[in-house]
């Protein structure tokens, strides 16, 4: 069961969002060194949850209303309105691949609240079908400790 293999940090945040939406605010206004570090750790932390399927703990820090924009080899159309939808799409994602994983390539803080990662997704059949293979740079923003919108673009 993948909850039970959750590290603490990935509990409090799907166990108790508000307390750790409490703990990103407060992070905002370490210093930057500190703040470089935990931010590093989050994501690293996301990209372990996401390379287990645990798409719980990737978007339990999520706004309710989260404006989400998937990787465009998975998705076109307009942005997904809200947690719900982006777990869903995620969810089915992992379904239609036996398996699926993200490396982090690069982190920096491009504004207060503002994020910009770099990584590298593989997602692979279990039919022995093409396996699809992309790099993407994805811009978070939180406000209030939450990610309120999450922009996934084709890395140039």
């Amino acid at each position: 069961m993948i909850a039970a293999r959750r590290p603490l940090a990935d509990r409090v945040e799907v166990g108790a969002p508000k307390v750790a939406a409490l703990a990103a605010r407060a992070l905002g206004r370490m210093p930057a060194p500190i703040r470089r570090r935990a931010l590093l750790a989050a994501f690293d932390r996301a990209r372990d949850a996401f390379n287990r399927g645990d798409m719980e703990a990737v978007v339990a820090l999520f706004a309710a209303d989260v404006e989400y924009v998937p990787p465009p080899p998975l998705y076109e159309g307009e942005p997904l309105r809200g947690r719900a939808a982006v777990l869903d799409f995620w969810r089915d994602v992992l379904a239609r691949y036996e398996s699926s994983a993200i490396e982090n390539l690069s982190l920096e803080e491009a504004a207060p609240g503002r994020f910009v990662r770099r990584a590298s997704l593989v997602h692979r059949p279990g039919d022995g079908g093409d396996v699809l293979a992309y790099s993407i740079v994805q811009t978070t923003e939180l406000a209030a400790g939450r990610v309120v919108r999450q922009v996934n673009a084709l890395e140039p």
